[in-house]
């Protein structure tokens, strides 16, 4: 079984509860209840999700973010390779990996938390293993980016880079965490399970 990681937002009135994971009610008065609609990832109040051309979507800043605001944090369930394989490509597409077979997958159904593009100028990194804060400020209008490099070390979203940063990798693949340029650009910024492999190869050698 996987863990559920999830945000809630409280809405008042009356909806059917249809998925325990999703949806938990709390008394209220007689004849209402209010209803916390939990989602899978949490995405800041400052930022919206929206079309982002060829990317598809992207969350983009609605309010100035100072540097070290956390913006964003991926919940699902917690899953290994084979499973994640079995999943369709946008689900694979919106997972984060955690560790050497491990997986964090968010539901079926899109949310805004899911919505963080790769850029290889990032102005995110991560804190912990499913945590996004802001690198730098972060103007109204910007998209809300993290390099793929600081989290994955396998093939499972291998994709044309469409950053269009004069320092853009082309290809973003599960080796990336590996260039020794990277690791400098983006130390403190790396996934927990990443952080602890770039260590063991310093250690080799």
């Amino acid at each position: 079984m996987g863990l559920c990681l999830v945000s809630a937002r409280l809405v008042p009135g009356h909806f059917p509860v249809s998925d325990s994971c999703a949806r938990i009610c709390f008394p209220r008065e007689p004849g209402l209840r209010r209803v916390a609609l939990l989602d899978y990832n949490w995405l800041t109040p400052k930022a919206q999700a929206r079309p982002a051309g060829g990317k598809g979507w992207g969350s983009y800043a609605t309010e100035p973010i100072a540097a070290g605001e956390t913006v964003a944090g991926f919940g699902g369930w917690v899953v290994d390779r084979a499973t994640l394989s079995t999943m369709n490509e946008d689900r694979q597409s919106r997972s984060i990996q955690v560790d050497h077979d491990l997986y964090i997958v968010s539901g079926d159904v899109p949310e805004p938390g899911d919505m963080l593009n790769h850029s290889c100028e990032p102005n995110c990194g991560v804190i912990g293993s499913a945590v996004l804060i802001a690198m730098r400020d972060i103007s109204v209008g910007e998209e809300l980016t993290f390099d793929y490099a600081m989290t994955d070390a396998s093939d499972y979203d291998e994709f044309p880079c469409l950053c269009a940063e004069a320092t853009c990798r082309g290809v973003v693949t599960g080796a990336d965490w590996r260039d020794p340029v990277l690791q400098v650009k983006y130390q403190g910024y790396f996934s927990q399970y990443l952080m602890r492999r770039i260590a063991a190869l310093t250690d080799a050698h």
